[in-house]
């Protein structure tokens, strides 16, 4: 069995017959709402289809939490869980998400105050490595909609199209990077959340590392958001 992993990112995931034991997937997990359900719509259909999940620490604020929350899920999934370290990429974070300043101003931060140059592009190449070494044919990551129209280019299926044309060139097995959820609002993606019962209390989306979500930042609303269109309001604590 394997993914069908054709040029469209978005293309859905199949079964199909091609004389291989199963499909392989490597998931970037950053413990997210999204990644968590991009990584559930690919189990929900092929299950035991991911070889490996991959949280990256690049001295964000959220680091700790983000891997406490992705290595919680992993666990929840029977997934194997790495965490890869990308020191030299802290030195780009930017104030917003540098743990070294003041998080009080995340309430107004906007896409250009917490962009990380180049992060996702970083992230994907990384995690095909690791899918070629795996034999995995794709890389599953929590791309959303929203931010691919809110200043967020690498969430848009556009990128995802020119990454897969390049990957063609650099991964001998040819290596796919997918979004299940790319095409989704982060309402939808919240309804989805609730079909295929993701453990939301694992979850953390934040980008402060309070012992719960804060609440405030663009990220945390955008969660509500998703949380309040799937009734699930009462899944997660919020310190405001």
């Amino acid at each position: 069995m394997t993914l069908d992993t054709s040029l469209h990112p978005e293309a859905p995931l199949q079964a199909v017959p091609n004389g291989r034991a199963m499909a392989r997937a490597v998931v970037v997990l950053s413990g997210g709402l999204d990644s968590t359900v991009a990584m559930a719509e690919i189990l929900n259909h092929l299950p035991a289809s991911v070889a490996l999940a991959i949280t990256f620490d690049y001295g964000q604020r959220a680091a700790l939490r983000e891997i406490d929350a992705a290595s919680a899920i992993a666990k929840h999934y029977g997934i194997a869980h790495r965490v890869v370290s990308l020191p030299w990429l802290s030195t780009l974070v930017p104030a917003d998400l540098n743990p070294e300043t003041s998080s009080a101003g995340l309430s107004s931060a906007t896409a250009d105050s917490v962009w990380v140059p180049n992060r996702n592009g970083v992230f994907l190449n990384i995690a095909a490595s690791y899918a070629e070494m795996l034999d995995a044919q794709a890389v599953i990551f929590g791309a959303n909609l929203e931010e691919a129209e809110a200043g967020f280019p690498d969430n848009s299926e556009m990128y995802r199209i020119r990454l897969n044309t390049a990957l063609d060139l650099s991964t001998r097995n040819k290596v796919r990077v997918m979004a299940p959820v790319g095409h989704l609002t982060k309402s939808q993606i919240g309804q989805r959340a609730a079909e295929l019962n993701i453990p939301l209390h694992l979850v953390w989306s934040c980008y402060d590392q309070g012992k719960v979500h804060c609440g405030l930042c663009p990220s945390c609303q955008l969660l509500k958001k998703a949380l309040s269109a799937a009734n699930l309001t009462t899944c997660l604590p919020f310190a405001q």
